[in-house]
Order: C-alpha cells, then sequence, then structure tokens
C-alpha cells in the first residue's frame, strides 16, 4: 500500500498503530499524524531501535495495510 493513503487515513487507523507497536500512545499517534519519517524517529526513539529496524518493521506493516482496517477487520 502507499505510505499517502495511509496518510489520509492515519486519524482513522490510530488504534491500529496502537497496536503494531505498544509504546505508541494516542497523543503519539496524533502528534506523528501520518509522516513517515516521525513514525521511525519515534519508534528509535521508544523501541531504542536503529533506523533500518525501524523502517523494516514499517515496511512491513504498511505492505499488510489494506482499506479492511477502516471497515472492522483490525487484524495487524
Amino acid at each position: 500500500m502507499r505510505w499517502s493513503r495511509i496518510q489520509e487515513v492515519w486519524h482513522r487507523i490510530d488504534d491500529q498503530v496502537c497496536t503494531r507497536w505498544d509504546l505508541l500512545n494516542p497523543a503519539d499517534v496524533q502528534d506523528i499524524g501520518g509522516n513517515r519519517d516521525t513514525l521511525l524517529d519515534t519508534l528509535c526513539e521508544r523501541y531504542e531501535l536503529p533506523r533500518e529496524k525501524a523502517d523494516w518493521q514499517v515496511s512491513i506493516w504498511q505492505n499488510g495495510y489494506t482499506d479492511r482496517w477502516l471497515y472492522g477487520d483490525k487484524r495487524v
């Protein structure tokens, strides 16, 4: 899935983001605002990850994204 699509619906998938990365809280997700670089920076800080590893995690999550997340199927 294109990141631009995730960015468009970011405010509607905040639960999925918090579920996937449980060290993030709703305020963090709101502050990230769908910006991929900000998400990466936040993951690096919270999980003490190198940027490459955070990027890998986000890429895997991004590739698994489907619009069904918006319609009740919240598997992450």
